[in-house]
């Protein structure tokens, strides 16, 4: 009996570790099927370092849209803000998908400093320093 117990309790610890590393990546908001208005504006969709690909819109505030993209491997995660105000007007930057806590920070040419956080970290000390949250992942401001 012991024989087979054994192994059997092997093969079971074997598969719980195999299943915590097979776990997806970066945000739950890329587990959801696209719609149109996930689609990037041209200007920024035309970037090339890195091509984006698989985006999402987080949250509109304040004349700006905050879009979560990901690059063509989908190693990068990356923060995308879009003036509603002066077309054409938006940044980026990206961060590691395998990142823990906050992804990237951008600031620049839409007027606005942002930060793109994974799904569930916690904001209180980042809201302390001067920065708000207007979604679970992006919070604005900062010093």
């Amino acid at each position: 009996m012991n024989r087979l117990v054994l192994p059997m309790l092997g093969a079971i610890g074997i598969a719980l570790m195999l299943g915590g590393c097979s776990a997806p990546a970066g945000l739950a908001v890329f587990q959801r099927d696209a719609v149109a208005r996930d689609q990037l504006p041209a200007e920024a969709a035309s970037t090339e370092i890195p091509k984006l690909e698989n985006s999402r819109l987080l949250v509109e505030a304040d004349g700006v849209r905050y879009y979560a993209a990901q690059g063509e491997n989908r190693t990068l995660t990356c923060l995308v803000a879009v003036s509603d105000a002066r077309p054409g007007n938006f940044i980026g930057g990206c961060g590691s998908s395998r990142a823990t806590g906050q992804i990237v920070s951008i600031s620049g040419q839409v007027g606005k400093s942002a930060t793109l956080v994974t799904d569930g970290f916690e904001t209180k000390e980042l809201v302390a320093q001067g920065w708000r949250k207007i979604h679970q992942n992006v919070l604005v401001g900062g010093r």
